[in-house]
């Protein structure tokens, strides 16, 4: 086999490039510390100002719920299914509250 054969399987293979998947998850880790960040301040800010954070919590928990829902489809673990469902109602809950409170 020479090298340009061998490049060209190696263009046509469906693996994942390990380098690739580095970066995909390095740069998800560094938005989610992003978006904590925003979350505290917008947080702060809202109880400064006398403002509901239920829109806020919502997004949250929304968020880490459908994070676990995709762990557990993967593992099918109670570790990860109680996490999501416990995510998925509060979701709800502030969601509808925030509804409830700015009407």
């Amino acid at each position: 086999m020479d090298r340009n054969e061998i490049l060209t399987r190696n263009k046509d293979s469906k693996a994942k490039d390990e380098g690739l998947v580095y970066v995909e998850d390095k740069s998800r880790r560094y938005g989610e510390i992003g978006l904590s960040i925003m979350f505290i301040l917008l947080v702060f800010y809202n109880f400064a100002k006398g403002l509901p954070i239920y829109d806020l919590l919502a997004i949250f928990w929304g968020y880490l719920g459908m994070s676990y829902v995709y762990k557990y489809r993967a593992s099918k673990t109670k570790g990860n299914l109680v996490p999501a469902i416990a995510g998925l109602i509060a979701a709800v809950v502030f969601l509808l509250d925030y509804i409830l409170q700015t009407w």
